[in-house]
């Protein structure tokens, strides 16, 4: 057996023997080439020279020898390290790592990258909804594993993606929480004493993002503005700038949001990036720790299904409400279009009733008088 060459899988010489019809046996030397599939299952290649061989293992039905050797788990591995870490977001890389750690390689990670069909895919979306997930969030596993396999189907190590060919879930958008009035008192008042209480309540006085209020400086708060440089994520706890240039912005500061912040200066906390909400450590606090906080003050208020982006919501919603144009609501929460800003917008039950109270005049005014006189 001759040694294999780097790359080359595995490549030996066969004595191969036929019988002709007059009974006389021949031989003659091939090369051939092992190459691995799925379920521990072998194929063959052959050809009359070593270079034959390894040129058909290296494009074997149109694909590299790579695409049937390597798994799914491995090409994913390397798929976040060199691919999505040098050029997105860190927070993107976390969440594609995230869900391939969770989702994509327990279920798929050994299924070989060329040998993985819509068959894989259609299983993967039915077994993260018997898991419990929601449409929403098998959606958004769906969408890594279909960036990944977009770039594999880029550097042709397969045909095609077939993410492409499955039908996504079916999935309301579902309407966010936002608080009322009342309940945003409530929560309020449930927040004294707590850590967090000045963090939530800064929260919704400016519609910082957590991941905002978590990473903002002391070194970018004015006396009546702040500015929006960075944000906190969970690599590591580390600090990174703001998702896009639209989240690079100055958010006025209510009075709420200033006794707020007076309130903070006044806390014993030593911070090592000049943080306003510092953890006990002086590194960014954890995402996981300012939700369970939140969920320990919404039960208090007796508030259900809210997290702690509701703030956020809440706060849009205050703004449609007072009567501030959407181009300023943008501004001040950062988005990059209107349409996302209509989407952090919801109509409270006191607004649905003042727009009774008005149109109830209109036709009082208009319409009433002269129908009584037909």
């Amino acid at each position: 057996m001759t040694r294999r060459g780097n790359g080359e899988g595995s490549i030996y010489k066969r004595e191969q023997r036929r019988v002709r019809k007059d009974g006389t046996v021949t031989t003659r030397t091939v090369w051939c080439a092992a190459v691995s599939l799925e379920f521990g299952q072998r194929k063959v290649i052959y050809g009359n020279t070593r270079k034959e061989v390894a040129d058909k293992l290296k494009d074997d039905d149109g694909k590299p020898a790579i695409s049937t050797q390597v798994k799914v788990a491995d090409y994913l591995e390397r798929w976040l390290e060199d691919t999505v870490r040098p050029a997105r977001k860190p927070l993107t890389y976390v969440r594609y790592a995230n869900v391939c750690s969770k989702h994509l390689i327990p279920i798929l990670g050994k299924v070989p990258l060329g040998k993985l069909g819509p068959e894989h895919v259609q299983r993967l979306q039915a077994k993260l909804l018997e898991k419990g997930l929601s449409p929403i969030s098998v959606q958004a596993a769906r969408n890594t594993l279909s960036a990944a396999l977009s770039q594999a189907e880029r550097w042709q190590l397969i045909d095609r993606n077939p993410v492409q060919l499955v039908e996504r879930p079916q999935a309301e958008d579902p309407e966010p929480r936002v608080l009322t009035r009342e309940e945003s008192d409530r929560f309020l008042e449930a927040a004294r004493g707590d850590d967090m209480e000045y963090l939530f309540m800064l929260m919704l006085a400016t519609g910082l993002r957590p991941g905002e209020a978590r990473g903002l400086a002391w070194s970018a708060v004015g006396a009546e503005t702040l500015e929006v440089r960075q944000q906190s994520i969970d690599l590591g706890r580390a600090l990174a700038a703001p998702k896009s240039r639209h989240g690079r912005r100055t958010v006025p500061l209510v009075p709420l949001a200033q006794q707020a912040l007076r309130a903070q200066r006044q806390t014993p906390l030593r911070s090592l990036y000049d943080l306003v909400f510092p953890a006990a450590d002086g590194r960014p606090l954890a995402s996981r720790t300012v939700r369970d906080h939140f969920s320990e003050i919404a039960k208090r208020a007796g508030i259900v299904g809210a997290t702690p982006h509701s703030l956020r919501h809440s706060t849009g919603t205050y703004l449609l409400a007072a009567g501030v144009p959407d181009r300023v609501v943008q501004e001040i929460l950062g988005h990059g279009s209107a349409a996302m800003t209509r989407h952090y917008q919801h109509v409270t039950s006191s607004m649905l009733s003042d727009a009774g109270t008005r149109l109830a005049a209109f036709f009082e005014n208009r319409v009433a008088t002269p129908l009584l006189h037909r």
